[in-house]
């Protein structure tokens, strides 16, 4: 048995009460200590923290992170001024512990709580201890009717019979047993927190004999809430992965509605393909200039002592051209354009399936149409990731990193209709692919956006022209990078297009 058992009382059930009906002959209670804090939860938008079984908590100078499932405290450190980003942590174990969980993402208040706890002590007729109980109310403020009530029984060493009797009284009393999971969830449920409740992983069930449309429409339904959840996040700066999130479920339908042919009529789609891709080419200038912010530590890095210093002008230049871009998106987002076309979107992906569609396709069960997407796209890729070999040119793998992406996506979308130890195996083998496609295409563009960036700086004075020597050593450090990723480019290739992954494309798609 545990050394201590937590229980869910029931709303409004008072320690007086508490005391009154568990009272028994062979003990007495008496109350040790009462204690008031003020604690803060935090984790990101997309919950890092909780989908790894986490919980940081902040109180007064301290964070504590616990481990949910375990019910463990994991590390404790003392923060005077609360960090926002990773780097804003001191080094530190903590720091350490959650770096790479909540990498560029900003730590969210997820809710502020009082805590009123009264710790007893149940003693024998001979005035031993021999059990602990703290009954412990969580409030929105002081004064506020209790949200969440629970009693943790504490064991003490010798004395595990009292420990026993006490739960058994606590199970008769109706108290459910809970975890600390449990707790964490009522308490932010109390403030209509859902922990978990976004992600922008396509966790999807589809039936393989779902009409190709109607399967399609909910694919496309995820990924405008996706859209929408984001919008308020990237005007208000938050942190990056707003934007980032956005920008993907965007790519994503316009893949969807390219790649997923003849299920909607044209004439009811051609004006959202338009409308998508306008909404994502706008975002593209505040999408790379994050990326070379977020990339500033990286690139100082890989500089001499000597440029790093030197550099700064050139990011202080990038700041400020990120503002500008962040205003021109915000006011896009703001517009009545766009609220007006997320709007008719939403109405068209409600609509019901309609037996008389013209779309040749609308009507074919999904497994069909998925499998012969899927495996056309997988050619394809096999193909041009061949002829790579006899031409390494830097178009030639910005093609092949389109492909994979469109490859990567339909297998998102349809991953549920297949049995997912098998099509893990290989989206997690072409996303290997894809993170070095896309590695080297960052590079690339990269590399050519510093050769034009110096013409924008002012040359008139000697730190100018110190800080254009540094983006020139820079510029040579990124060369060489690039050439290294290329030169691996057949070993990853070949990981993906193995005789074992052939074989399995085989199984799962060409039927």
């Amino acid at each position: 048995m545990h050394n201590f058992l937590k229980f869910k009382l029931p709303a409004g059930y008072s320690q007086e009460r508490l005391i009154r009906e568990s009272a028994d002959a062979s003990y007495s209670t008496k109350e040790e200590q009462s204690a008031t804090e003020r604690f803060t939860i935090y984790d990101t938008f997309d919950w890092r923290l909780f989908n790894n079984s986490l919980a940081l908590y902040g109180t007064g100078s301290h964070f504590v992170l616990h481990h949910l499932s375990q019910n463990t405290l994991i590390e404790r450190a003392r923060i005077r001024a609360q960090p926002v980003f990773i780097w804003e942590f001191p080094d530190s174990r903590l720091k350490d512990l959650l770096s790479p969980i909540i990498k560029v993402r900003a730590l969210l208040k997820r809710a502020e709580i009082v805590s009123h706890s009264n710790s007893y002590r149940i003693m024998n007729p001979d005035e031993k201890t021999v059990a602990r109980f703290v009954y412990e109310a969580f409030r929105l403020k002081p004064d506020a009717p209790a949200m969440s009530t629970h009693l943790t029984l504490e064991q003490v060493r010798g004395y595990p019979g009292y420990f026993r009797t006490l739960a058994n009284q606590f199970h008769d009393l109706g108290f459910p047993t809970v975890g600390e999971e449990d707790i964490y969830r009522n308490i932010l449920g109390a403030v209509n927190q859902k922990p978990g409740d976004y992600s922008t992983k396509l966790k999807l069930k589809l039936d393989p004999d779902m009409r190709a449309d109607e399967a399609t429409k909910i694919v496309l339904r995820f990924l405008l809430n996706v859209i929408n959840r984001n919008v308020e996040g990237i005007k208000a700066d938050l942190d990056t992965e707003f934007l980032h999130d956005f920008r993907v479920a965007i790519r994503r339908t316009r893949s969807a509605l390219s790649q997923i042919k003849y299920v909607f009529p044209e004439d009811a789609i051609d004006r959202f393909r338009r409308e998508f891709a306008a909404l994502g080419k706008l975002s593209n200038p505040l999408r790379d200039l994050d990326v070379y912010l977020l990339n500033e530590r990286s690139y100082k890095a890989m500089l001499p002592n000597v440029f790093q210093v030197d550099i700064e002008p050139l990011f202080d230049h990038l700041r400020v051209k990120r503002s500008a871009a962040l205003k021109e998106v915000v006011g896009n987002l703001n517009s009545k354009r766009l609220s007006r076309m997320l709007k008719d979107w939403e109405a068209f992906l409600d609509e019901p399936s309609n037996n008389t569609s013209p779309a040749l396709n609308a009507g074919v069960p999904i497994i069909f149409l998925a499998r012969k997407r899927i495996y056309r796209r997988y050619r394809k890729v096999v193909k041009l990731g061949r002829l790579s070999f006899e031409n390494t040119g830097d178009e030639l793998l910005h093609q092949l990193r389109i492909e994979c992406k469109k490859l990567r996506y339909l297998m998102e979308f349809f991953s549920s209709l297949f049995p997912y130890p098998k099509i893990s195996i290989l989206i997690n083998q072409l996303k290997n692919l894809q993170d070095y496609l896309g590695d080297f295409q960052d590079v690339c563009i990269q590399d050519e956006y510093l050769q034009t960036i110096t013409g924008e700086l002012p040359i008139a004075n000697t730190q100018s022209k110190r800080t254009i020597l540094a983006i020139g050593s820079l510029i040579g450090a990124l060369s060489q990078k690039k050439q290294t990723v290329k030169n691996s480019f057949s070993n990853i290739f070949n990981d993906f297009a193995s005789a074992s992954n052939r074989r399995l494309f085989r199984e799962l798609f060409a039927s």
